[in-house]
């Protein structure tokens, strides 16, 4: 798939990456390409499933939730992981899965308003999901670096 792009997708995809609101006309003039192109190439990108869309980046502390929380799964059998991440995906607090390799089974990351809120979330809607045998917990005490990929230009 990735053999399909030329430097030019990369160049729209690290410009975009930087700033998604940044209006295609502009991704133009800084690659010396049509808007046309752009909005082409992004539209083939997206059928290819390469683009998924477009996120906005907020400081979530700033907005009252101040706890990031990272949760290491092992499971009760390996098969159970398509369960408990359905029943992962119901949890709002819930922003990311992985399903890994290792001692865990899933890793997931959790936004809470504090720890009162944290510990309601775990015990009330993380604890209950069948399939789910021990967890490991971990605080972030802060996001030092949050990037995508740089393609080169």
């Amino acid at each position: 798939m990735a053999k399909e792009l030329d430097q030019t997708d990369y160049a729209i995809l690290t410009l975009l990456s930087k700033d998604a609101q940044l209006p295609y006309s502009e991704v133009a003039k800084r690659l010396s390409i049509s808007g046309g192109t752009v909005n082409l190439r992004l539209k083939k990108m997206k059928e290819m499933g390469i683009v998924k869309g477009t996120t906005l980046s907020m400081d979530y502390a700033k907005l009252g939730w101040k706890l990031t929380v990272f949760v290491f799964v092992q499971l009760d059998k390996s098969a159970d992981f398509k369960r408990v991440i359905n029943a992962l995906r119901e949890v709002p607090e819930v922003v990311k899965i992985h399903h890994i390799t290792g001692k865990y089974g899933l890793f997931f990351k959790v936004h809470a308003k504090d720890p009162q809120h944290y510990r309601k979330v775990y015990e009330e809607d993380i604890m209950p999901i069948e399939g789910i045998s021990m967890t490991e917990t971990f605080v972030s005490i802060n996001e030092d670096l949050n990037r995508h990929i740089k393609f080169g230009m």
